[in-house]
């Protein structure tokens, strides 16, 4: 398996082929008709892609959110890839970029229906930060991970 690491217009141009394998890993009849445009917004976008061969099996992107904070927004692997450790690669390379940018912390915000996420999140590092209740009165999880660089 390989990671593809791409950044700012690149990331954005990739949307496109990306949004199939969103559709499928989140399963929730969203079609995700404004990734692209939501993509393009996104300050310091990164978008990193896990191929086995021609297929996609799975990505993450993320985005600054300010000089010491990235977000890691959205990110999954197909069901038929999963257990294979194909999360966790995408989140260490992510993390690695971001820290090499000069990054502090890690944020990001899920449900504890994607439990499986939620549980590499911890394994990885994050701490439960916060919660908010969502209109549909489903909780969000908002968890913090600080990184570790050479100069610390």
């Amino acid at each position: 398996m390989e990671i593809q690491a791409l950044t700012a217009e690149a990331a954005v141009a990739a949307i496109p082929a990306l949004v199939p394998v969103a559709a499928a890993i989140f399963d929730d009849g969203d079609r995700f008709e404004d990734l692209q445009q939501d993509a393009a917004e996104k300050p310091g976008l990164l978008l990193l892609l896990a191929w086995e061969g021609d297929d996609c099996l799975g990505f993450k992107a993320g985005y600054r959110r300010n000089e010491t904070t990235f977000y890691s927004w959205l990110g999954g692997v197909l069901q038929e890839a999963r257990g294979q450790g194909i999360a966790r690669r995408l989140m260490l390379a992510q993390h690695e970029w971001v820290a090499d940018q000069g990054y502090r912390y890690v944020t990001t915000e899920t449900y504890n229906r994607y439990r499986e996420m939620l549980l590499l999140n911890i394994r990885m590092g994050f701490d439960v930060v916060g919660t908010q209740t969502m209109p549909n009165g489903e909780p969000k999880i908002m968890l913090r991970r600080a990184l570790t660089t050479s100069e610390s």
